[in-house]
């Protein structure tokens, strides 16, 4: 397993990016065209990306990103590399670069995700690790319900 950092996704690696949100995010939030998940890439600013590859094929995204002055980031893991601490090495890979890292996590268990199987929250993943949980700071979102997360170094 190999991890590669860019600052811009080759068309390939866009796609298969854009797939994986698809098979781990949940349902709601499916980037169902490229013209979609460009645009979303677009609105962020100062971004890098980290990618596990096998074989170059992504089998994990991490994109950190500036939003209204201070470091946010996402995360996808394929199911089958996830807890096997390489989300873990991922968090660390930013922590080196950023003091704060903020992020929006699903708490609910009631998204499906597009096989159908129920999405699983990461927020358990993210506690371990030490992030603080804002219960309170909401997404402002009609389709999704998710917090705000936030690590300090």
């Amino acid at each position: 397993m190999e991890f590669k950092e860019v600052n811009k996704l080759s068309p390939l690696f866009k796609e298969q990016v854009r797939l994986l949100w698809n098979r781990e995010y949940p349902y709601v939030i499916a980037q169902k065209s490229n013209k979609d998940f460009n645009e979303y890439l677009e609105s962020l600013k100062n971004k890098n990306h980290l990618l596990v590859l096998e074989k170059n094929r992504v089998l994990g995204w991490c994109c950190d990103f500036i939003r209204e002055g201070e470091c946010w980031f996402a995360m996808i893991l394929d199911t089958e590399i996830q807890g096997k601490g390489i989300g873990k090495r991922l968090i660390e890979k930013l922590k080196k670069r950023h003091n704060k890292l903020n992020g929006w996590v699903v708490i609910e268990e009631s998204y499906v995700k597009e096989n159908e199987q129920p999405y699983k929250s990461p927020i358990g993943f993210y506690k371990k690790l030490g992030f603080t949980v804002f219960e309170k700071e909401k997404l402002d979102s009609s389709i999704l319900n998710a917090v705000k997360i936030q690590l300090k170094s």
